[in-house]
Order: structure tokens, then C-alpha cells, then sequence
């Protein structure tokens, strides 16, 4: 029986007209960091590569600190920088045995996918608690626009969509049959979140490190728990009430409330605003 053709993925251009430009350089993304690199981390593959390859355990903020800026890059650097190639290349001997012995690589598609993917999701995820929901219409730009930051990558198309509806029945499908709770992901989600020989994050002294890392490791995982999808919590075993979830609204709400009064300079991540400045365009807020 001849297989069906694949029907050919139509993406949309990034650049200062995009939802990605004016959504991923916002710096309200950060407040998503540990769930994205949860998600992350919860594939198999990834928790694998992070145990055998990085010193995840006794310098996290390495793997984040490392990462954040070529991954702005590949969307905000002029595409002849090649900052793509670069971020690929990074992860070219990245191999082994996962956690149920099946062999990874971390250029894999549906690897790197799921990366990527993550991502993606995390602007939706922003404007909805931190920001303005996208719109159904919006959603599917920004997953056409992903489409695009995908093949800057060079790898192939084949993991690809380019729709929300898609996009959503692909999430629901990893969450529920993919994801799995890890020693990576056991450690960033333990109670016992003192953790006390992590090291400060980068320009943090240690001894202001050594008053605020509890509070901060100990708000950090409550905001970790209450934005990952229920499904996820569910696998990793987190607790989130009623009265947790009307708390991280009302956080929401008041940043959402008090954004359009922080500056320009803060409240866009500096690879964004150098390609706002590049283009001559003026960003939207």
C-alpha cells in the first residue's frame, strides 16, 4: 500500500513584524525558565544527556545561563551570523543510552523537537498567565513562526507542523506518553530545596547567595509547580491546590498590571533589542 504524500508545512516569517519577535525577547520569559527546562529535562533523552554529559548537579545555572543567549540568537541574529548552525553544532556529540536503554542523540529530530517545541509553547504559556492570551489566530502564527526558527536548525522537517491544532495534539501526546520523572528532575523538584552546595548564578556574591538561596529555591519551585501542565505535575509527583492556583493568579494579574511600567532597557532581553535597533523597526509593547 502506497503511503499518503506528507502535505507540505508552510511556515511564517520571524523578524520585527512576528509574534516571536515581539514575544520572546520578553523578559516576563523568564519567569518560565524552570518550567521550560523541566519540560525539557523530563524527555528521556534530554535527563540522559544532562547526567552523562554536563555537570548539571553541581552547576545548574551553567546548562541555563550557556544556552539562553544563542537561543535569542538563532531568533534575533541576522540569519548570515549563522548562530543556528552554531546552536546545533553545539550538541553534534551529545550521545548514549537513555534511562530505558534505548539509544539517543541529541541532534535526533524528535529530540531536538521537543526542545524546541518547549520554547515555543513557553509564549504561549507567558501571555497567558503574565501577559494577553493569544487569540486561536495568533496561536497558529506563532506555531507557523516556529516552523521557520526550525529550519534554521537544518534538520529535517519530518517531527514538523505548522497549526495549533496540531501543535496541541502533539504536546498532549508527549506529556502523556513520553515524559517521565527523572534524577534530574527529582533533584530540581525535591522539598528539600536547599540545596546548599549550588552555587550563586552568575554575578550573584556568594554570601548574598548564601541569605536568599532558600526563599528563592523555595519560590522558585512553587512558581515551577503551579505553571507546568497538570499532566506533568501529575508524572512528577507535585502537589497544587485550589487556593495555589488563585494565588498565581492574582501574580499574574499584578504583573500583568505593573509591565507597561518597566523600561524598555529592562523589559526586553538585549540580543531583542539589538535586532529592534538593527532593523530601525520600533517594537510594540
Amino acid at each position: 500500500m502506497t503511503a499518503e504524500p506528507r502535505t507540505e508545512l508552510t511556515g511564517a516569517p520571524l523578524g520585527p513584524g512576528s509574534l516571536t519577535w515581539r514575544l520572546f525577547g520578553d523578559r516576563r520569559q523568564l519567569l518560565l525558565l524552570g518550567r521550560s527546562g523541566t519540560l525539557q529535562n523530563m524527555h528521556p533523552a534530554v535527563g540522559a544527556a544532562l547526567q552523562q554529559h554536563s555537570d548539571f548537579f553541581a552547576d545548574p545555572w551553567d546548562r541555563l545561563f550557556r544556552s539562553i543567549p544563542p537561543i535569542l540568537g538563532v531568533v534575533f541574529d541576522a540569519e548570515d551570523t549563522g548562530t543556528a548552525g552554531t546552536v546545533r553544532d553545539f550538541h553534534a556529540r551529545i550521545k548514549g543510552l537513555d534511562t530505558q536503554g534505548q539509544r539517543y542523540h541529541a541532534l535526533n529530530p524528535e529530540v531536538f523537537w521537543w526542545t524546541h517545541v518547549t520554547f515555543v509553547e513557553s509564549m504561549i504559556c507567558t501571555q497567558e498567565y503574565f501577559g494577553t492570551p493569544l487569540t486561536p489566530a495568533e496561536q497558529d502564527q506563532l506555531v507557523a513562526e516556529g516552523l521557520t526558527w526550525w529550519r534554521r536548525y537544518g534538520l529535517s522537517e519530518r517531527p514538523g507542523f505548522a497549526d495549533a491544532a496540531s501543535f496541541q495534539a502533539y504536546w498532549d501526546g508527549v506529556l502523556e506518553d513520553v515524559l517521565e520523572a527523572n534524577d534530574t528532575t527529582r533533584w530540581v523538584t525535591s522539598p528539600d530545596v536547599s540545596h546548599d552546595d549550588m552555587p550563586p548564578p552568575p554575578h550573584v556574591p556568594r554570601a548574598l547567595w548564601t541569605l536568599v538561596r532558600r526563599p528563592v529555591l523555595v519560590a522558585n519551585l512553587w512558581l515551577l509547580t503551579g505553571l507546568l501542565p497538570p499532566r506533568a505535575r501529575q508524572t512528577l509527583g507535585l502537589q497544587w491546590s485550589a487556593r495555589d492556583e488563585r494565588r498565581l493568579r492574582r501574580f499574574g494579574a499584578l504583573v500583568r498590571r505593573l509591565w507597561p511600567l518597566v523600561p524598555h532597557r529592562i523589559a526586553v532581553e538585549p540580543r531583542a533589542r539589538a535586532a529592534w535597533s538593527r532593523t530601525g523597526a520600533r517594537p510594540r509593547r
